[in-house]
């Protein structure tokens, strides 16, 4: 019995953590919170992991409820997702960064510091994404209905753990971010502002062509 929890449990990670890829966060993270302090930063980074847990965590249990209340389609979620990351990661690559260096000089005047980009852009939809809670549902929609409660538990723990390794990941960032200094920090940035371009546009082409699918079966 522990053996096949074992075993499911990994299958959800194996699963879940391509998706969420939270490699590809850290160049987000580090432009967000480029002016933060570092105990700030870890505050930031871990508020982001209990957000995309618990919007996984949501998605799993009340997934379909919530998609029927307010009216949402995942492709509505694509495009929503490829909008804010394509604006963040135009950005990265004609400033060098995000909004979060456009502030005063003046330590006691940098406002923009103290935001909070834990629960979007970073839970939503970097972490907790289109693709992550398109995985999660699915993952709670091949539960036997004989072993509800144990299924979404397995499920559970398995966001958990992923989210563990995403946390690790941003907890990383400042190291990172010391070994490349601000020559390779910004030559860093400006190629992942690329490549989040590149999966913004991913997004929104899925999302369109979902829309498209769905409308043609109407």
């Amino acid at each position: 019995m522990i053996a096949e929890i074992l075993k499911n449990v990994a299958i959800v990670v194996v699963g879940l953590l391509p998706i969420m890829n939270p490699l590809t966060t850290i160049p987000l993270f580090m432009a967000l919170t480029k002016h933060m302090s570092q105990d700030t930063r870890r505050l930031q980074a871990r508020k982001a992991c209990i957000y995309a847990f618990s919007i996984l965590t949501a998605f799993l249990l009340l997934g379909n409820g919530i998609i029927s209340l307010f009216g949402i389609s995942l492709p509505g979620i694509r495009i929503a997702g490829g909008i804010i990351i394509m604006i963040l990661a135009l950005r990265m690559i004609f400033s060098g960064d995000d909004t979060s260096s456009a502030v005063d000089a003046e330590p006691s005047e940098i406002k923009k510091a103290n935001l909070d980009y834990s629960f979007s852009p970073l839970a939503i939809p970097s972490l907790a994404g289109p693709g992550s809670i398109a995985v999660t549902m699915s993952f709670g929609s091949e539960i036997p209905p004989s072993h509800l409660i144990a299924g979404h538990m397995v499920v559970i723990v398995g966001i958990a753990i992923t989210v563990g390794f995403a946390y690790l990941a941003l907890s990383a960032a400042p190291w990172i971010e010391k070994a490349l200094g601000d020559h390779g920090m910004q030559a860093v940035t400006k190629i992942m502002g690329f490549l989040l371009t590149c999966v913004a546009v991913q997004f929104l082409a899925s999302g369109i062509r979902d829309f498209y699918v769905d409308f043609s079966q109407m």
